[in-house]
């Protein structure tokens, strides 16, 4: 039995070369295209607009904030910031920010609108209410939307590069991705750090975009099928690859938009939510959650058997293995050495045992917390709509789709 085990763990490691090897391939190829492409689009730097949501104030927020007034952006471009309510802590940030530090940055967009949520979702989470609002308001000149998360500090040059790698032809929409890189040798930091490098590479293969720093033609918007799945969807971006399919349009990840997060605060508890509600989404809104579900699990019960069947010779080969992987992908992906290779190693055998755990966990859970909203998927929806206490969300969900009923907060 234990030779079996220890046999299909290295047959895992194998497995799992194979597909780094293949996003190394990937990633080669996107930067040879980056660097083929002309200094603007053909026709020209179309209109764009970004969309910022907002709900809680993060530390990174003002920085977040500079670094969109910074953007060279050599079109014309229109920023949409849509917060949660008056009451929340964002709204005075950005609103000092807007009247003070926009205008000594110089900041070159052509307008801004700040608003607050109008209407609580009766179905989908909050972030899809926002987007559905900030869509319907959207200039009639811009051709390109961007959507960046609150903790996203950009370079000047990411809304070019967004918008240059979109009208690329037979391209709907595209996106980066976050890599974390943790300043010292705290535990749950390169936990996530551990857990982010494999899931950069499954997100490019399979290609599962990332709302984060994302872009979309005008065309993907204006059509239907992406606005059905924000009104009972949890998340925007996984489930975006059907709406492309029916225009004709694909998904492509860009290397020189993935954003550099240096953020330490986080507990094991928020990573394990973190995790799960990232992996639910997959399970939710994306085809290839069967394969990422055999990743995630087949992985930890093959190390977890040889752990107890004694055999630590194909343990320590698996893990060493793993670790060179995971030095493999940062050089891939940074253009860059380790950044620490005492942290890897540190942090390497939780990460997989938390990302086995929590795949279980968005298999089976019925609950995912985002944002200190509380959402229920359940398969058979009961047609009532259930009261909640403040700040939850119940939702029902049929398929991949959610609905919810939300207290006025």
């Amino acid at each position: 039995m234990s030779s079996w085990v220890s046999l299909a763990l290295l047959l895992a490691l194998a497995s799992q070369v194979l597909l780094v090897t293949l996003f190394s391939w990937q990633i080669r190829c996107r930067r040879n295209e980056y660097l083929s492409w002309g200094g603007e689009p053909t026709g020209g730097w179309p209109s764009a607009e970004v969309i910022l949501c907002l709900r809680g104030a993060g530390e990174s927020l003002p920085s977040m904030l500079t670094s969109l007034a910074g953007q060279r952006y050599a079109g014309k471009w229109r920023l949409q910031i849509i917060v949660d309510s008056f009451d929340d802590p964002s709204w005075k940030i950005v609103q000092e920010f807007v009247d003070t530090q926009s205008h000594i940055l110089k900041a070159n967009w052509q307008d801004l609108k700040l608003q607050t949520l109008a209407k609580r979702p009766i179905r989908g989470s909050l972030k899809c209410a926002s987007l559905l609002q900030a869509f319907s308001k959207l200039n009639s000149e811009s051709e390109v939307i961007a959507i960046i998360d609150a903790d996203a500090v950009v370079r000047p040059d990411w809304l070019s590069n967004l918008v240059q790698a979109c009208c690329q032809p037979g391209v709907g929409a595209v996106s980066g991705n976050r890599w974390f890189v943790p300043g010292g040798m705290k535990l749950m930091p390169w936990t996530r750090s551990v857990w982010n490098a494999g899931a950069l590479v499954l997100m490019t293969l399979f290609s599962i975009p990332w709302g984060g720093s994302l872009a979309v033609r005008r065309e993907v918007v204006d059509a239907a099928s992406w606005k059905v799945l924000l009104r009972s969807g949890l998340c925007e971006d996984t489930g975006l690859l059907g709406p492309l399919n029916e225009l004709g349009l694909r998904y492509v990840f860009r290397p020189e938009l993935l954003i550099v997060d240096r953020d330490e605060n986080i507990s094991f508890v928020h990573l394990s939510k973190w995790i799960t509600r990232q992996l639910l989404t997959a399970r939710l809104h994306h085809p290839a959650w069967p394969v990422i579900f055999l990743h995630g699990v087949g992985t930890f019960f093959l190390l977890l058997g040889s752990i107890l069947n004694g055999d630590w010779q194909s343990v320590v080969i698996y893990e060493i293995g793993c670790l060179g992987l995971l030095v493999w992908i940062e050089a891939i992906a940074m253009q860059r050495p380790p950044h620490s290779l005492l942290g890897w190693a540190f942090a390497l055998l939780i990460g997989q045992f938390v990302n086995g755990f929590a795949t279980l966990a968005a298999l089976s859970t019925n609950k995912v917390e985002w944002s200190e909203i509380v959402y229920k998927v359940t398969l058979n929806p009961r047609g009532v709509a259930l009261m909640t206490p403040p700040k939850s969300i119940d939702v029902e969900s049929t398929s991949s789709f959610l609905s919810s009923s939300q207290n006025d907060q």
